[in-house]
């Protein structure tokens, strides 16, 4: 590693290590009010032979690492795909993974990564860079694979989101990937992109095998997922469809300690998560709701936490004859009682928000309206605003759980009383997560609000506020060429204060137009089993299986 690369290594760590702590999780799970189960013997789980069992929340919807937009997708990609680089899990910095070596040109134009040796896929393929340019050039042309149209969504992809656009459009900042040689690979752009390396960390860039790049067949890497993770996909024994099973890699390029196999459960409500664990037929019960907080503690579970890298929402809909009034938007805003919900509902340490930007990121705007709680005011609002009763249909996820929402019929029932109060007319719109609820309650033009949240990938103020507000989006019908401009110049601004002024300038215009309101900063965490030594933490869920230690039998 020459001089050049050395210090890039350091600056990374300085940058990102400081914050390790900062970083926080994505997670998905269930709603549930039903009294915590009778607790078996804490001694009564099996003895582990190098298996472990998670209680996830969903099945994945995707193996494809470049559709990846939901956390419990995210969560099996990340054993079974690798990145170019990684995320060290003592300092939260970059770190190598599939690239040991990188090196950015003075004008941070160029970067220049050197792969590591003797890594092979799981189908016994080499890696290459050529291999890793074939990844970069599918990412870039996902919406010609599959139509623009199926993946217009909410959550953008990652590869749009971090270069501006695909490789097809003028908008793109990514102006080739190349292969120097068969480990050398080199990216160039046409603006700077300063979060670049933190956002190649994402699980969405692991690199596939090349024989299941086949445009022809664009599903085909989703069906038969060839990376170079530690873990590799197998048939479960019990194969319901939804539950995922992994071996260990034999062939793995590092040593890997972790349990041979890991099963992934998909159990959406809470309750069944709990009693999964107390039973001893699960390892890992993730996103641990405040209401089963006690029945863990009493029973000597020991709970992991996670720090708060995620926000939740209220999002309006600026098509709604009603809600395109800012009056009215204001009106709500200044209905909820942001304080009383996050202390009634959420694990503790979880903060109200008034910005969309954790403040872990330290980009908060002290000239941002923070619209807190006045009844008074909300209901002088919603009066001078003409508002004569109407219905306003009001989507809610149920029998889900996520990082940002662990109690969603909860948080909507605190949320609507609120609203109500102040004079508004809200009729409930529940949907099921696992019936789409992101997918019906775009698709729905009458809509007025809904809730939803965004979880952090990587640690730039870009992972909240591009995906929301930087691009047109059908989820709140908001689109601001001042914003778009303000992150754009944010994007490759390379001075620290210059660059935190603009986020700020994008915070003010968010709270001012107010196409959302920023709820809580939440909390999420899990519960691990008798047979647990270790689990891997991670503020970004960055959780390698392979780190998990098993107590000793």
């Amino acid at each position: 590693m020459n001089v050049l690369s050395r210090r890039l290594f350091l600056g990374a760590s300085s940058a990102a290590g400081a914050a390790a702590a900062l970083y926080s999780a994505n997670g998905e799970g269930a709603e549930q009010t039903d009294q915590p189960p009778e607790e078996d013997d804490g001694d009564a789980a099996p003895e582990t032979s190098g298996a472990v069992t998670i209680a996830g929340i969903h099945p994945p919807a995707s193996l494809d690492p470049g559709m990846a937009t939901d956390t419990e997708t995210e969560r099996v990609l990340r054993q079974i795909f690798e990145p170019l680089v990684g995320v060290d899990p003592s300092t939260g910095s970059v770190a190598p993974l599939l690239a040991d070596q990188w090196e950015v040109s003075a004008d941070e134009l160029t970067y220049t990564f050197i792969l590591r040796e003797g890594v092979v896929f799981h189908d016994g393929s080499a890696l290459t860079a050529e291999v890793v340019v074939e990844n970069f050039e599918r990412w870039g042309r996902l919406d010609y694979l599959y139509g623009y149209g199926n993946i217009s969504r909410s959550t953008p992809l990652a590869f749009p989101s971090v270069f501006g656009g695909y490789l097809n459009s003028d908008d793109c900042v990514l102006e080739s990937v190349e292969a120097e040689d068969e480990r050398t690979l080199v990216l160039t752009l046409s603006t700077p992109v300063v979060y670049l390396l933190q956002a190649l960390t994402l699980p969405a860039f692991g690199i596939a095998s090349a024989e299941v790049l086949v445009d022809n067949d664009p599903g085909l890497i989703s069906r038969a997922p060839m990376g170079t993770g530690p873990y590799r996909l197998a048939e479960p024994e019990n194969d319901d469809g939804a539950t995922v099973t992994l071996q260990a890699f034999d062939e793995y390029w590092d040593a890997a300690e972790g349990p041979a196999e890991v099963t992934i459960r998909p159990l959406p409500k809470s309750f069944d998560r709990l009693r999964e664990l107390q039973r001893g037929q699960a390892d890992v019960y993730d996103l641990i709701t405040a209401d089963n907080l006690r029945s863990l503690v009493q029973s000597g579970r020991l709970i992991l936490q996670r720090d708060p890298f995620s926000v939740l929402y209220m999002g309006f809909n600026l098509d709604h004859p009603v809600m395109s009034d800012v009056l009215v938007r204001q009106a709500a805003a200044r209905a909820v009682n942001r304080p009383e919900l996050v202390e009634n509902i959420f694990l503790d340490g979880t903060r109200p928000a008034y910005q969309f930007t954790p403040a872990a990121l330290a980009v908060h705007s002290d000239t941002a309206l923070q619209h807190s709680y006045s009844l008074s005011l909300a209901q002088e609002l919603l009066e001078d605003s003409g508002y004569d009763g109407e219905p306003l249909d009001f989507y809610y996820p149920i029998t889900t759980t996520r990082s940002y929402l662990p109690r969603p019929e909860a948080v909507f029932a605190a949320v609507a009383a609120d609203l109500t109060a102040a004079g508004f007319v809200i009729r409930p719109k529940p949907v099921r997560w696992s019936d789409g609820y992101v997918e019906q309650l775009m698709g729905d033009s009458s809509r007025a609000m809904h809730l939803l949240g965004r979880n952090g990938g990587f640690r730039s103020p870009h992972t909240f506020f591009s995906p929301l507000f930087g691009q047109a989006s059908r989820e709140f019908n908001f689109h601001d060429e001042e914003v778009i401009e303000l992150l754009n110049s944010a994007r490759a601004e390379s001075e620290e204060e210059d660059r935190i002024q603009l986020y700020q300038e994008v915070a003010d215009i968010i709270q001012d137009r107010l196409p959302a309101l920023p709820l809580a900063y939440p909390i999420s965490g899990l519960a691990l089993g008798s047979g647990m030594a270790d689990y891997p933490m991670s503020p970004v869920l960055n959780e390698r299986f392979a780190e998990i230690r098993l107590a000793e039998s």
